[in-house]
């Protein structure tokens, strides 16, 4: 049987979620049954604060690798060419994208499939490509509408096959509510999972709690209700000290104004990137982990990874929609609206055994047995063979 030819399409290969659910993609995919290539939106090392961390990585697995500025070229600026567009009532812009187009058309007819690894890269190239190429648009979504209104833009009548997490038909029409047209596919974050760093333990006998929160430091990642939280918890008392993890600049991402307003100088820890979250949580011996989530999920491989170490976590829900489990501590992934219930539920797991022990045992749990990339890859396998 020839293999089928696969043009996956990412913004970069930074150190981020996106990035790395192609990795564990290409990590996992049959290469007897796919040949992938991957075509990237931007350059290497454009940003020294995000290095092309999966670049070299893609590589070692034998994958091609292209740029689309040697495919698409940018309409040129300055004043000669504004006055020429004028003159020449546009003619020169329109010529460039004409051209951008047919350049894409004349690569994508090299593949099977092409898959838009985010939206936001559908958004990005959908103005270069020819209105009817694709009878289907195939899309992993990467972001969820509490970020941003990421659909705004899109032909919703066309025919889209959205990927995601999401697991149930409310979550799905809530999450693609709009677009007439469209078949979705189930796929969860799912990674290489391990036991070995399955190794925390409730700490009982040191009196200063730690709680962790591992992030990309940017307005996007929201951390206004967990800098609340931990603000009540110092006011009530408890001893306790918040450490965020996570590449960038806490001020450029603005969070320096919630740290000023709520008196928090010099009690929140910004401890930078790390190269292994994993051997970070377990040194640190943290006793908590706060997380961003998305109607009961996860939102994102970091939490994943901390689930591979045992280390309970809550999350602060910014799904806007009904959660009919919210506020609730007796679930594997509990999610919270409430500011007092989300304190409440984190000093009981900061100091009761057994609520910690129940949170550590089943979250690691789920990931281990449901989140591994090797027994899921067949539904994207699938999907790359229709």
């Amino acid at each position: 049987m020839s293999k089928k030819k696969i043009l996956f399409i990412v913004s970069d290969f930074y150190h981020n979620g996106a990035q790395r659910e192609m990795y564990e993609f290409d990590s996992a995919l049959n290469k007897d049954k796919f040949e992938l290539t991957i075509l990237s939106l931007v350059e290497l090392n454009t940003r020294l604060d995000l290095p092309d961390y999966f670049y070299e990585k893609h590589l070692c697995l034998g994958t091609k690798i292209l740029f689309l500025k040697d495919f698409i070229k940018k309409n040129k600026k300055g004043l000669v060419s504004t006055i020429l567009n004028k003159i020449l009532r546009n003619s020169l812009n329109l010529k460039v994208r004409d051209n951008n187009i047919r350049n894409l058309i004349t690569l994508f007819d090299n593949y099977d499939k092409v898959i838009f690894m985010g939206e936001y890269v559908y958004q990005s190239l959908s103005n270069s490509i020819q209105v009817d190429y694709f009878k289907k648009i195939f899309i992993f979504i990467m972001c969820s509408r509490f970020q941003s209104e990421n659909y705004r833009n899109f032909e919703k009548n066309k025919q889209f096959v959205f990927m995601g997490g999401f697991d149930n038909t409310r979550q799905i029409e809530y999450e693609f509510e709009g677009f007439s047209n469209y078949k979705y596919e189930f796929m969860p974050l799912c990674l290489t999972v391990t036991n070995e760093y399955n190794k925390w333990q409730f700490n009982e006998r040191c009196k200063t709690k730690k709680i962790g929160i591992f992030t990309r430091l940017h307005k996007d990642k929201p951390l206004d209700p967990f800098l609340y939280a931990y603000q009540v918890l110092l006011s009530q008392g408890y001893n306790i000290e918040l450490h965020i993890f996570g590449v960038g600049n806490y001020k450029y991402a603005e969070y320096d104004r919630y740290i000023n307003n709520l008196d928090l100088n010099d009690k929140v820890h910004f401890r930078g990137h790390q190269a292994d979250m994993k051997k970070t949580i377990l040194e640190e011996k943290l006793d908590l982990v706060w997380f961003q989530g998305y109607n009961n999920l996860p939102a994102g491989f970091a939490a994943l990874e901390v689930c591979l170490t045992g280390t309970p976590q809550i999350f602060w829900d910014f799904f806007i929609g009904e959660n009919i489990q919210i506020n609730r501590l007796d679930v594997v992934y509990p999610h919270y609206k409430d500011l007092l219930a989300f304190v409440e539920a984190s000093k009981k797991v900061l100091y009761d055994h057994k609520v910690a022990d129940f949170l550590s045992y089943k979250q690691f749990h789920d990931v281990f047995n449901n989140r591994d990339i090797f027994k899921n890859i067949e539904n994207i396998e699938k999907i790359l063979l229709e």
